[in-house]
């Protein structure tokens, strides 16, 4: 199944099952979590996309890269993970260790405060925190020491959300439970699901594995030189990113073929996408800024907007140019995108145009002859 019109309004479609979703809670046939009582389920709620083995998975490891960690208990398990927790696992992670968003989304359950470990008795007192994502599914992380996010909050893949601890039914052994599940409530049926570095087949159980570092994150620290951290989110740049990833270029025809990944690979209902790098300008002098765009798009460079084409309407494609100054060295370029089909065209590319007498010409490629 695709991921479609919900696509667009998947954040608010998602807020609004926070007061249905609120009054759920589980009672399960295994190591979770969560007091209280069992309700009637969610009304209109969301059908998970199946993830496809070998495919873009969409979702990380719930863990900082570098980090070896054993699988205590994988999928089917005779001991706990079975029925609502067929396909769980519990990550040998240690107590305080930073937990992190799988993928990003808005949370809808939370709890904190507990102090108790042990046994069955403690079944439903842990400490936990469930996400919603827009593929329809949710993400489950429990026996939390303590949680950092709040019901409503929003959060990026990669976000720390709380910290690895014994809470509940864990025997008082430091582990993370994690689930993709269903929506609607704060431990849902478990789902399959398959990891970035690890998309062919389920996490060996165990055995111990290691997360592998995202390729980029879009933060001052981390800008990468003489390429962007390309980050592409829902259409208006609000809500968490689906993805970031390395571009070398701008030079995009999305009706020949879909940003990609597993969020983004049939975005019939548009997109936003941000890019952020380091690049060298050999020389000084006035440089040709060069854009064509078949929608909204903005060009910064240190900081200053040297092409804006952000109208309140969409308008038909055109090229852009403008003419600018720099003086040798690094500077960041900035460019913000918004395509409203997800079948554009963005192209941005820059030219050096001399400086008094000079004629020498250079692009990113090369000389211009």
């Amino acid at each position: 199944m695709h991921v479609r019109g919900r696509l667009a309004s998947w954040r608010s479609s998602i807020l609004a099952l926070l007061v249905a979703a609120l009054a759920l809670v589980l009672v399960g046939t295994s190591t979770v979590f969560g007091a209280g009582g069992t309700t009637k389920a969610a009304p209109d709620r969301p059908v998970a996309r199946e993830q496809e083995p070998g495919q873009s998975t969409g979702f990380r490891l719930p863990f900082e890269p570098g980090l070896e960690v054993p699988i205590h208990q994988g999928w089917l398990s005779s001991y706990s993970h079975n029925g609502r927790a067929a396909y769980a696992y519990d990550f040998g992670l240690h107590e305080g260790t930073p937990v992190l968003a799988a993928a990003g989304g808005v949370v809808t359950h939370a709890h904190d405060g507990e102090l108790a470990c042990g046994g069955a008795e403690l079944l439903l007192l842990s400490n936990y925190v469930t996400i919603a994502h827009p593929d329809g599914s949710a993400t489950h992380y429990g026996h939390l020491e303590g949680a950092d996010v709040e019901v409503g909050d929003v959060v990026n893949a990669g976000q720390v959300i709380g910290r690895s601890g014994k809470s509940g039914f864990t025997g008082c052994m430091p582990h993370l439970h994690f689930a993709r599940q269903a929506q609607g409530g704060p431990v849902t049926q478990s789902i399959p699901m398959y990891f970035d570095g690890f998309p062919d087949a389920p996490l060996p159980n165990g055995q111990t594995i290691t997360a592998e570092a995202p390729p980029c994150a879009p933060t001052d620290e981390e800008v990468p030189l003489e390429a962007f951290c390309a980050t592409y989110l829902p259409r208006g740049g609000e809500g968490p990113a689906y993805f970031s990833r390395l571009d070398t270029g701008i030079d995009f025809d999305w009706s020949t073929g879909s940003p990609g990944g597993y969020w983004l690979d049939d975005p019939v209902d548009g997109f936003s996408a941000r890019w952020s790098g380091q690049f060298t300008f050999a020389a000084a002098g006035v440089y040709s800024i060069r854009v064509f765009a078949s929608d909204r798009v903005r060009v910064m460079i240190d900081g200053e907007t040297v092409v804006n084409y952000w109208s309140a309407g969409r308008r038909p494609a055109r090229h852009l140019s403008t003419m600018w100054h720099l003086d040798p060295g690094i500077h960041r370029v900035e460019v913000e995108h918004e395509d409203a089909t997800g079948r554009g065209t963005l192209q941005v590319d820059w030219t050096y145009l001399g400086l008094d007498d000079e004629d020498a010409r250079w692009s990113r490629s090369g000389p211009v002859i």
